[in-house]
């Protein structure tokens, strides 16, 4: 049976590291992209949304097959309003839920992914983190309903802040990968996180 989650993949902030593109950093041939959308793909999950500034044809054009492109107009305006945009494309094909991804974390494991996209699929009204040694990480399913709530954060405030200040359900998750709580920012980074995955 098909999961009624699509996957959303973020930014994580710039996407500009050692004077390129973050989410084509390659190691072996592979860019981070190929590594997020993998894991979310083995998880089951479709369409793959990616936000993308919109000054980001590059990245656009090299995204793979599986992925579809949601232009960010305004970037600068932070995590909260790049996941609402990424929900809010997911809400608009039918999706309830979508398992949301970090583009600098290629090497969580598929089986995290498969996880968090589970037990999503048993509680979809939750929002569903993956844990390690107690902080919380991505791939995180969230409610796609809550996509206005996120175009509505108040100046400086993250997607945590307003599922607080909302009093929505979070589940969380301890899983053994510590994929999910790090973040590539080079070249040789990214060869590293690939050759352990």
């Amino acid at each position: 049976m098909a999961t009624p989650g699509a996957g959303v993949v973020l930014p994580a902030g710039s996407f500009s590291v050692d004077g390129g593109a973050k989410a084509l950093l390659g190691a072996a041939g592979r860019a981070l992209l190929d590594g997020v959308c993998g894991a979310l793909t083995k998880a089951g999950v479709a369409p793959i949304l990616v936000v993308l500034p919109h000054d980001a044809p590059e990245v656009a054009d090299a995204l793979p097959d599986e992925c579809m492109p949601v232009p960010n107009p305004t970037p600068e305006l932070g995590e909260a309003a790049s996941l609402a945009l990424g929900l809010e494309a997911a809400l608009q094909i039918g999706k309830s839920w979508a398992l949301v991804a970090l583009v600098d974390q290629p090497a969580v494991a598929a089986g995290t992914a498969r996880l968090i996209a589970d037990r999503a699929a048993e509680e979809p009204g939750a929002v569903h983190v993956p844990t390690y040694n107690g902080e919380r990480g991505h791939p995180s399913a969230v409610p796609t309903a809550l996509a206005p709530s996120l175009f509505e954060a108040h100046e400086g405030e993250g997607s945590r802040e307003v599922f607080s200040r909302l009093g929505i359900l979070v589940r969380e998750h301890p899983v053994d990968d510590p994929a999910i709580v790090s973040h590539v920012d080079s070249a040789g980074e990214v060869r590293r996180s690939r050759s352990r995955k």
